[in-house]
């Protein structure tokens, strides 16, 4: 009887062997990990519930005893089935569609599966899964793939990593099912919407882990996949959230990124009045030298921020949110940028519509502006194009201490060379060479020579801004206009006590340094001065100063 007794440990291991095999197939009951799991785990040789003596009725069930959130191993499993509105006929695969419970598999390129990635159904036990819509297929699974950033990992015999044979089959651990999928389909169709480069070479669950039937990660939750955005550009100087977390709930203020457009290649953007899409097709990285100098247009700058940034930039705010004029988290309130732009106002640049300036010539802008035909500027002229967060204040393109400016009182308490980064920002369009340099075709005779400190470099910390649309105010007028936006645009009228009073200044003619401008003077031409401007007899902010004479059209 003893003896009998030690032979039944191994008759049970027997039994149980030759039943896996008969359930799932010859060469598929192969080695355990002896370390980890023994077939006791699995099965029962005389209560088995299930089929093949397997220890639950539900496969599923079983294998989530481990793989579970409950379980003990690491990974978290779910059924794989489609989802509601999905073009396939209603289907269900389990662990064992795609995994062989045993041990790894070889693949018909000669080399071993990973994660037990395949169900040999061929006589020479070549790994293939039993696809819901193009039969049994091939899988080959040999590389886990990278995380890197671009440019990705392209190892063969990864999750979704190309045709490694040639033969017009894709055989990837994900792609091998696919049929109906805007990335990644099991075969090559042409249609160039059906791509294979979708992060290929990578790590597919990073971002569709098993669990919820491999959608995004976190059920949608942008954060999982874009930390870096929400760790990186959201807390850079400048930010849309105004230094509130980021949500999800943010992110579709702008974003419309349905099923089948996420990750196709563009931006896709919402028209934040409506919630629609926008479809622009705005290429990732585009910015504003390629997207607005005519020579290399490929995509509608003008559109997007007409249908875009205005649609919050308004009077109304985000009309598609519960809170429109602060439809972020944050609860920032939205400034009103498009009034500004109104071709009504005094003074206003080009945004809104374009204009016809003889001022802008070749002669005294940079290209695409430097014609007298009319010309339309953007948003992208003076914004850094990230849309999300900058290093620079007011996400500009150039780094300006607007907040210094905003809060100082007297011209001392300025930093030195603050007007030079302020010279650098309006030189982006105005040709550096006649506006700062002082050359001959500049508006006014004076307007770009050392004389009179208007020159950054000359003493002049406020550089452009100490005349047009200055941040302060050092000329003693209780309001000169310079609130912030006052350089999108504005209608201002001089108080009384300044010397040119209740006449309405244009060309942006309100900066920190003087307190009058006044058109046709009476010598017929155009001046400014009053204030801490340096001009003769503009000690008094009533005093007229400077007259400039106007350059000939």
């Amino acid at each position: 009887m003893k003896k009998h007794r030690l032979l039944i440990p191994g008759f049970i291991f027997i039994v149980i062997a030759v039943f896996a095999v008969v359930f799932y197939g010859p060469g598929e009951a192969g080695a355990l990990n002896p370390s980890h799991i023994s077939c006791a785990t699995c099965h029962s040789l005389h209560t088995a519930p299930g089929q093949s003596l397997t220890s639950d009725a539900v496969v599923e069930v079983l294998c989530l005893s481990c793989h579970g959130p409950a379980g003990t191993a690491t990974k978290k499993a779910e059924v794989h089935t489609n989802k509601s509105g999905s073009a396939y006929a209603p289907f269900t695969m389990g662990c064992t569609d795609c995994h062989n419970p045993h041990d790894n598999q070889g693949n018909h390129l000669g080399g071993t599966n990973l994660s037990q990635v395949g169900k040999s159904l061929d006589s020479t036990g070549y790994a293939m899964i039993p696809t819901p819509n193009s039969g049994n297929r091939y899988v080959v699974f040999e590389n886990r793939g990278s995380n890197a950033v671009p440019p990705y990992d392209s190892s063969l015999h990864s999750f979704a990593s190309g045709d490694e044979d040639g033969d017009g089959n894709y055989e990837g651990a994900c792609e091998v099912c696919h049929t109906q999928v805007s990335h990644h389909r099991n075969y090559a169709d042409g249609d160039p919407s059906h791509d294979h480069t979708h992060f290929v070479g990578q790590n597919c669950t990073v971002c569709h882990p098993h669990i919820s039937n491999f959608n995004p990660a976190g059920g949608g939750s942008c954060d999982a996949c874009h930390s870096s955005i929400y760790n990186g550009e959201f807390t850079q100087t400048s930010h849309h959230l105004g230094g509130a977390a980021v949500t999800a709930a943010d992110c579709a203020v702008c974003h419309q990124e349905p099923d089948n457009n996420h990750m196709n290649g563009n931006i896709d953007l919402k028209d934040p009045d409506t919630g629609n899409p926008l479809n622009l097709n705005i290429p990732r990285g585009a910015t504003r030298d390629t997207a607005v100098l005519p020579a290399n247009d490929t995509w509608d700058v003008v559109q997007l921020q007409n249908s875009f940034c205005f649609k919050c930039h308004d009077s109304n705010g985000a009309q598609s949110v519960a809170t429109p004029m602060t439809p972020f988290s944050s609860g920032h309130t939205v400034p009103n940028i498009w009034d500004l732009f109104d071709p009504a106002n005094n003074y206003h640049h080009a945004v809104r519509q374009a204009f016809d300036n003889t001022f802008c010539n070749a002669n005294t802008m940079e290209p695409p502006w430097d014609t007298q035909a009319a010309n339309q500027i953007t948003c992208f002229d003076c914004h850094e194009t990230t849309g999300h967060g900058s290093a620079n204040q007011r996400m500009l393109r150039t780094a300006i201490d607007l907040a210094t400016m905003e809060t100082t009182t007297t011209p001392s308490s300025l930093p030195a060379g603050m007007g030079l980064t302020v010279e650098t920002f309006c030189t982006l369009c105005h040709k550096a060479s006649e506006y700062v340099a002082g050359a001959a075709n500049s508006k006014f005779e004076y307007h770009g020579v050392n004389q009179n400190q208007h020159r950054a470099a000359g003493g002049n910390e406020l550089g452009c801004l100490g005349c047009h649309g200055g941040i302060v105010n050092f000329g003693g007028v209780a309001d000169n206009g310079s609130a912030r936006g006052n350089i999108h645009g504005g209608s201002f009228q001089w108080p009384s006590d300044t010397w040119s009073a209740n006449s309405f200044t244009d060309a942006f003619i309100v900066g920190g340094w003087i307190s009058g401008w006044q058109a046709n003077t009476s010598s017929g031409n155009d001046g400014c001065g009053g204030g801490d401007c340096n001009h003769p007899g503009s000690t008094r902010r009533n005093t007229p100063g400077k007259e400039y004479t106007q350059v000939a059209d």
